[in-house]
């Protein structure tokens, strides 16, 4: 059923035979209680995903699984479903890791999720859901963001709270280590990014500017709540919104090994 070291598959698990996932098995799996989780962008281009982070998994040493949010299952998995009676994308994730956990032996395993644009959308907001899964987060130009902001409605901000979504979890959320990512030229305001007015006061015109100031709102919530972990920011030369581009022709992939190796150093150096 699963794909051979150095190579991936397409893998549908009986308990979640909504969202198939992608897996890729390192060549030296060294890092058996890690999983990359790497989600995708609206225009759902899956095997991107596998191409671009099967080198940061062997590299890292633990396994890839990138996730199929197929648009007649999950239009907006983007902010986790559409409604309180539609599928949510985050429960489907979770379904899927309690089988990985299971079949891998692996109770205490935490994922690296990894998210483009949509997927970084769904990344942040899974991790208001669920942090308790993850190791650390890392966004890449996403359109827009759930600020944390108290008196803004959600998905703009935390105050009215979906009741089907449950309880957030954003206090446990904010502890968690953060890379925002976003290419310096991702300055178009294009048919995939949400626009109005309210929502251009808030957050900015374009990506560059709304990754700015959700991780300045960010760091100031972080410093305000007593929170040591603040948020790396980074901007990518030269680089729109185009996955592979920004994979293949800029640092992207490094800014990412550089945060999980100096995320690890700073484990082993604990007393």
């Amino acid at each position: 059923m699963l794909p051979a070291a150095g190579s991936y598959k397409r893998v549908l698990f009986p308990a979640a035979k909504s969202m198939p996932v992608w897996l890729y098995q390192p060549r030296n799996n060294k890092n058996p209680d890690r999983l990359i989780v790497a989600v995708h962008g609206i225009s759902r281009q899956y095997l991107q995903q596998v191409e671009a982070y099967q080198a940061l998994a062997d590299s890292y040493g633990c396994w890839l699984m990138v996730p199929e949010f197929s648009k007649a299952a999950f239009p907006k998995y983007q902010q986790l479903s559409k409604g309180g009676s539609e599928p949510r994308a985050d429960l489907a994730l979770n379904t899927v890791l309690v089988a990985w956990k299971h079949w891998q032996k692996q109770p205490g395993l935490k994922i690296h999720l990894c998210g483009y644009s949509g997927g970084a959308q769904f990344a942040h907001r899974y991790a208001m859901m669920h942090p308790q899964n993850i190791e650390s987060l890392v966004l890449s130009s996403a359109g827009w963001y759930t600020f944390p902001e108290d008196d803004v409605p959600y998905p703009y901000g935390l105050a009215e709270w979906p009741k089907w979504l449950g309880a957030s979890r954003f206090a446990e959320m904010v502890q968690l280590p953060m890379l925002v990512m976003v290419g310096e030229d991702d300055v178009e305001r294009d048919k995939s990014l949400r626009q109005s007015k309210r929502l251009d006061r808030q957050q900015g015109l374009h990506r560059l500017e709304r990754a700015r100031r959700w991780s300045d709102a960010m760091s100031e919530y972080k410093r305000a709540n007593g929170v040591a972990q603040g948020i790396r920011f980074c901007r990518l030369a030269g680089q729109g919104h185009d996955f592979m581009s920004n994979a293949q022709h800029s640092n992207m992939l490094q800014l990412i090994q550089q945060f999980w190796d100096e995320r690890e150093w700073r484990k082993q150096c604990v007393v």
